[in-house]
């Protein structure tokens, strides 16, 4: 049978509408089972619970670290401050907490015990009233105040005046004879001393040779012989003593020796005028101010101890005795308790001191490489902020989104199968994890349709590391536990 060219036209183009038909419903059924995701990672922003500047940086990006290598250093010389402060309140209150454990010392114990007898001789004394030996001590401070008045009163007596003018002239003779130096008659007597002086040392010297060869030959003892010899060095020092006056007075009154007789002369001269002048009146008004307090302190000693100070006293006896019974049983039991919290309480200030210290040091807690540096050198950064992000290149997954129709065949531990782009072969990886609860689900399920809708997350690890495959690259799943794409 023949068919028309156009009959034939129209068959070959419907033949080729239904395969191409055939063949796009294919594809898409295939891109409608393939399950693609990319790549996730959670990098660790490593950071400080310390502020501080930046002192140094000593990781840079790309840098692989492992756990303990140090990033950042920061300034902490205030922290170091307040862990040495820290510390030492924490010795401060050890060294509390063994005193009280230890106790009074005897020394304490006995100085107070010396207390409570004191404060107990005192209060006897009070109630003893004075002794007889001080009521005449009174009377008799209170005669001789009396008396100093009285003299006051009166005045200078004439033989006072006259010996104050008696003292005046020999000042006044001793500053002339200063001034005018020695006369020619006292010179010669001078030198009159010296002559002889020198007689006598020669006299001396001569009698200290004889003894001298005397003794030598053995006719005198050792003891004339020291004697003879004392004789001439007596002898000798007259001699230099008369040689020095004899000089000073030639050469006159030095001035200092001057200086000084003018200071005699004019403080006699004062002397005297006080004296002819007579007493003062705030001397006289001083003087019975004294003896107004010697009646009153003789008053106060003869009427005895007033009955408040006995008490007072007794106070003081009762507070001293109390305070001895206290260190006598030693140290309470609750005052050790609160050392012993002091103790802790300091302890354990100091180990957060020298813990935010070492804070200084911020060192990476995982392997892994550095992403990125998020401060320079000299920022200034708060306490938590984020220093240096470290991305784990083990830790590295895919999120595929399953409907809920395949969700059987999918179980935790499964192997699968990936094609990430750019990598040639397939990928090995295995179902880490998957959702308890649907996604995209609407908010009333009516029909079998839209419960196909829903799909569940699965968390896809892979099964060796691959430093071909990176956070942010895509992959498409192709099989994963009974699941498989469409070919």
């Amino acid at each position: 049978m023949h068919l028309k060219p156009g009959v034939l036209v129209a068959l070959v183009v419907l033949t080729a509408l239904g395969v191409g038909g055939w063949w796009m419903e294919a594809r898409r059924a295939r891109e409608r089972s393939a399950l693609s995701g990319f790549f996730e990672s959670q990098p660790t922003n490593m950071a400080s619970r310390i502020g501080g500047r930046v002192a140094r940086i000593l990781v840079a990006e790309g840098d692989r670290v492992r756990p303990g290598q140090a990033l950042i250093e920061l300034e902490v010389d205030a922290n170091r401050a307040d862990m040495r402060a820290a510390q030492a309140a924490a010795w401060q209150a050890a060294e509390r907490l063994r005193e009280a454990r230890n106790g009074p010392r005897d020394e304490d114990i006995q100085r107070q015990r010396a207390m409570v007898a004191e404060a107990e001789a005192a209060l006897r004394k009070l109630r003893a009233g004075p002794l007889p030996e001080e009521i005449r001590e009174a009377e008799a401070r209170l005669d001789r105040v009396e008396a100093a008045y009285a003299r006051a009163r009166a005045g200078a007596r004439p033989q006072e005046i006259e010996g104050a003018r008696a003292a005046a002239r020999q000042a006044a003779a001793r500053l002339a004879a200063a001034e005018r130096g020695p006369t020619v008659e006292e010179r010669a007597q001078l030198q009159a001393r010296l002559d002889a002086s020198n007689a006598r040392e020669r006299l001396a010297a001569q009698d200290a040779e004889r003894v001298r060869s005397l003794h030598a030959q053995g006719a005198v003892s050792r003891q004339a012989l020291d004697r003879a010899t004392a004789d001439l060095e007596t002898a000798r020092a007259a001699r230099r003593a008369d040689e020095e006056a004899l000089r000073r007075a030639r050469l006159g009154t030095p001035p200092e020796e001057l200086e000084q007789s003018r200071q005699a002369a004019r403080q006699a001269q004062a002397a005297l005028a006080l004296v002819e002048a007579g007493t003062r009146r705030e001397d006289i008004a001083a003087a019975a101010a004294d003896a107004r307090s010697a009646r009153e302190a003789l008053r106060l000693v003869r009427r005895g101890a007033r009955a408040e100070d006995v008490q007072a006293a007794a106070a003081r006896v009762a507070q001293a005795r109390a305070a001895l019974r206290e260190l006598e049983e030693g140290t309470r039991r609750e005052q050790i308790q609160q050392a012993r919290a002091g103790e802790a309480a300091a302890r354990d200030l100091a180990r957060a001191a020298a813990l935010r210290t070492s804070e200084g040091r911020v060192i990476s807690t995982i392997v892994g490489r550095v992403e990125r540096v998020l401060v320079a050198e000299g920022d200034l950064v708060g306490p938590g902020a984020a220093l240096v992000r470290v991305a784990d290149t083990n830790d590295i997954w895919l999120r595929a989104f399953l409907p809920e129709a395949d969700l059987a065949r999918v179980r935790v531990g499964d192997a699968a199968e990936l094609r990430v782009d750019g990598v040639p072969d397939a990928v090995a990886a295995r179902v880490e994890a998957i959702a308890t609860q649907g996604e995209f689900t609407p908010a009333n399920l009516q029909t079998p349709g839209e419960r196909g809708k829903q799909v569940f997350a699965v968390r896809l690890r892979l099964v060796r590391e691959d430093p071909r495959v990176k956070a942010g690259m895509y992959a498409t799943v192709r099989s994963m536990g009974g699941w498989k794409a469409t070919q």
